[in-house]
């Protein structure tokens, strides 16, 4: 295998040839070497960005003054210390063990407590009515709410509009699964009593969902390392209904929502951390944390402070990672701030930035293909012109253009993008993956509660979690995929609630047995027999298959036959409607 100061000169020697060659025509070129790609990812080579910049590509003297200039210079970086690892030493790999990493059992218990401690209250205090569901409250145990959050699972794998439908009877939508683990007025009286806290401070617009923030984001940073790259985006939980601390967001698939300001390893998806915006007044006291472990941050901007506060929260500062941001947080700023904790950055910029070079935010039209930047110690600033400027700040990458094994459509040739916006792309997308995940069988319903609803969307999100994990790190059998994952979750608990999931209410005419006797048993059709002194040798009785009830009769003509099941001791035609009472246990 070459060495890399020979792969350095070949793609020297390739690049000047290419570029000084006079002769256009394609049979000129022949394509690049497939024997001697790059070893980065679809990259055959890089070359400098100053081979691509404009004419009239002049430094300005205030760009200068701030330590802008025009020459490239190789950042400083401090190399990644190693990731991807799991921190806890798992005894199984079954699903429900690497659910139990951030839901367990103590969790339950809180749970328990907590719709207790709030039934209880809710009866002393309210007049029930008189059929009212409350009326058969009893106190809910450990047990019983891992079947509630087995069903509430199972809901998310088979989707009814209605929650009554779950226990529907109805021949073609019924689902026994669900009345068979636990009674309808049970399911709904346990989810109107739901609680995690009962805590009636009004300062905190988050009271009634803390202990569920504290445990994930406690639990999400201990169990797992992540890799070096890093995604930090926004999340939504959708909600449509009065809330001050909705927000809305033309981008996201749901438009109205609680926002989360999100950080995710970007291969995976793996929720490392989050930070539920509860508005303006709130968000006074981000900084807090950040500013314990630095002492200032009087002059940091908003965004600056949201970053680095739910970095340090998560602990993946002065470990060299890699974080991939867009517009709304990308800065000089926050990248120097970043930078000064051990930990770079890449993400498109807006040009009104403070601290961004003028040679960026000039009008200067480029042609397509053009590029024009600016390095500041670690910082690059650029703007590259494909179908419309794209702007970028980075503070890890050389002023390199990427040529990609991916060819143009147009023209045949092979597309040609700055490193930095190569990288972006493929690393951008941890909290979209998050997201997509969580769609796949969804917890969140409908919900006259919002805290309930973004507590069940933060439930959603540690099982993607811990998929993700399972996925990594399971050994020996086939691993499941998402929907078998999730089956799997609701079969461990239901078997660890034991007797628990059996208990359902009969109601109606019992049945002998699962199957009606009349399908089981050996019948064959005969003529009903006259009774002594009837004129008809051959008496008429309506079917019962072809007839409706006597109430609903009205418009049907009436069906009679001679015909009969001795051992049934019913009418039937011969022989579709016998065969059919005999067979089918819905026969009409």
């Amino acid at each position: 295998m070459a060495s890399d100061s020979e792969d350095d000169m070949y793609n020297d020697r390739f690049v000047r040839n290419l570029l000084d060659s006079d002769d256009d025509s394609d049979d000129s070129f022949d394509g690049f070497d497939p024997v001697r790609p790059r070893r980065n990812y679809n990259i055959l080579l890089e070359t400098p960005l100053s081979v691509f910049g404009p004419e009239n590509n002049v430094e300005i003297e205030a760009d200068r003054e701030e330590g802008w200039t025009g020459n490239e210079t190789f950042p400083t970086v401090m190399p990644f210390n190693g990731g991807g690892t799991i921190n806890v030493d798992m005894d199984s790999h079954n699903p429900i063990d690497y659910m139990k990493l951030f839901i367990d059992n103590d969790f339950f218990e809180v749970m328990c407590n907590e719709t207790n401690a709030y039934a209880t209250n809710r009866m002393a205090n309210q007049e029930l009515a008189t059929h009212s569901r409350m009326r058969k409250w009893e106190d809910v145990t450990p047990s019983e709410m891992k079947v509630f959050f087995a069903l509430v699972i199972a809901m998310g794998l088979v989707y009814k509009s209605d929650l009554d439908d779950y226990w529907t009877t109805d021949y073609v939508t019924e689902t026994p699964f669900f009345s068979r683990s636990m009674a309808r007025d049970r399911f709904l009286n346990i989810l109107s009593n739901f609680h995690i806290s009962t805590d009636e401070d009004r300062t905190d617009k988050l009271r009634r969902i803390r202990p569920m923030i504290i445990r994930t984001m406690q639990r999400f940073s201990e169990v797992y390392t992540p890799d070096e790259n890093l995604s930090f985006d926004e999340a939504t939980c959708p909600w449509k209904g009065r809330l001050n601390i909705k927000v809305y967001n033309k981008n996201k698939p749901a438009k109205f929502g609680v926002k989360l300001y999100t950080v995710c390893e970007a291969g995976s998806g793996y929720c490392l951390g989050y930070d539920i915006y509860a508005g303006r007044q709130e968000n006074q006291h981000a900084p807090a944390y950040y500013e314990a472990l630095t002492g200032e941050t009087q002059h940091l901007t908003k965004t600056t402070c949201i970053v680095m506060n739910l970095m340090s929260r998560c602990g993946l500062l002065h470990k060299g990672h890699k974080v991939y941001m867009d517009n709304y947080y990308t800065s000089p700023e926050l990248f120097q701030e970043l930078e000064s904790s051990e930990t770079y950055a890449c993400g498109t910029l807006r040009v009104n930035r403070v601290g961004t070079p003028l040679a960026i935010k000039c009008k200067r039209k480029l042609n397509e293909g053009e590029v024009v930047f600016r390095r500041k110690d670690n910082l690059l600033a650029m703007r590259y012109k494909d179908k419309r400027d794209v702007t970028m700040l980075t503070s890890f990458h050389e002023a390199n253009m990427a040529v990609l094994e991916k060819r143009d459509y147009r023209t045949g040739d092979n597309v040609r993008k700055p490193r930095c916006i190569v990288d972006y792309c493929k690393h951008m997308g941890g909290v979209d993956l998050l997201d997509q995940f969580g769609h796949y069988n969804c917890l969140t319903r409908k919900s006259k509660k919002w805290w309930r609803k973004l507590f069940f969307y933060l439930v959603n999100m540690t099982f993607v979690n811990s998929y993700i994990l399972y996925k990594k790190f399971a050994v020996g059998e086939k691993k499941l995929d998402h929907d078998k994952f999730r089956s799997a979750l609701v079969c461990s608990l239901l078997e660890d609630a034991g007797d628990v999931a059996c208990r359902q209410v009969k109601r109606g005419r019992p049945v002998l047995g699962e199957i009606p006797t009349r399908m089981v048993s050996r019948c064959f059709p005969e003529y009903i027999p006259a009774k002594e002194g009837a004129k008809r040798a051959r008496p008429l009785r309506d079917c019962v298959v072809c007839n409706p009830k006597k109430k609903d009769r009205d418009g049907h003509k009436r069906v009679m036959t001679s015909f009969w099941c001795p051992e049934c001791q019913v009418a039937l035609c011969v022989n579709q409607c016998f065969k059919d009472f005999h067979t089918k246990k819905n026969f009409k």
